[in-house]
């Protein structure tokens, strides 16, 4: 049996160059872990909470539900699925964008985020117009389920969150289908609170909208320096993992 020729050699030593710190597995589960941690963020926020609410206190309120969270959700799939197919190609084999790089990103941005709530930038820009807000709540008072998947798809509008989520599915460099399914991961938990509540409410209608009450007039009498602090806790924490990782 002949010895491998030299060309063959050099052919196999550059088709397998693991990294000696992380491989493709672990990479993956770092993206996902992430991910799932961001959508949980998302998942609590004060407004899809009370739309949430807002849902159940219209008639009809399980298709209410259905419809507001149908709309959410093809939003934020369709837009996922544009993102990760167009940027795919762009990033495919670029070393620059990698997970941890991403990690410090989105920890900045969550540090800034906490220092704009610190400081209550907006309340000191003077309050926000009443009549702004006016049309969309007699709007959503009435029972028309176009209505509701109308204020789902609005709702899943593309955010900065979003985006970040979004770069961290990209620079893992995993397969296409397990992006995709992460992506899909992502929204199945962002809409934990619009899919639990409706899913009890098929069989707890009356104790389904107390609790949910309940959570939203809990979420929203937190004091501005305890949602600064708990942000800035993550913006450090990504920090951390982003630099270890480095």
């Amino acid at each position: 049996m002949r010895p491998a020729s030299s060309s063959t050699a050099k052919t196999n030593s550059l088709a397998w160059t693991p990294s000696p710190t992380e491989g493709p597995t672990t990479r993956i589960e770092l993206m996902l872990a992430t991910v799932l941690i961001m959508a949980l963020a998302v998942s609590v926020e004060p407004f899809r909470i009370g739309m949430t609410v807002l849902m159940l206190n219209r008639p009809r309120p399980a298709l209410q539900l259905f419809a507001f969270l149908c709309g959410g959700f093809a939003m934020g799939t369709t837009v996922g699925l544009i993102v990760l197919f167009v940027f795919r190609r762009i990033l495919l084999g670029t070393s620059f964008v990698t997970v941890p790089r991403v990690q410090l990103l989105i920890g900045l941005l969550v540090l800034f985020i906490a220092a704009v709530i610190a400081i209550d930038l907006f309340g000191r820009l003077g309050p926000r117009p009443a009549k702004l807000a006016r049309p969309a709540t007699e709007l959503l008072k009435g029972d028309s389920l176009s209505v509701a998947g109308i204020a789902g798809l609005s709702i899943a509008l593309p955010s900065v969150d979003y985006f970040a989520a979004l770069a961290v599915i990209l620079a893992s460099g995993a397969a296409a289908l397990t992006q995709v399914a992460v992506l899909v991961a992502f929204n199945v938990v962002a809409f934990a609170l619009v899919e639990i509540p409706l899913l009890a409410y098929l069989l707890a209608p009356k104790p389904t909208a107390r609790a949910v009450t309940a959570l939203h007039a809990w979420i929203r009498s937190r004091r501005r320096r305890d949602v600064a602090i708990a942000l800035a806790v993550i913006g450090c924490a990504f920090l951390v993992v982003g630099a270890s990782g480095l």
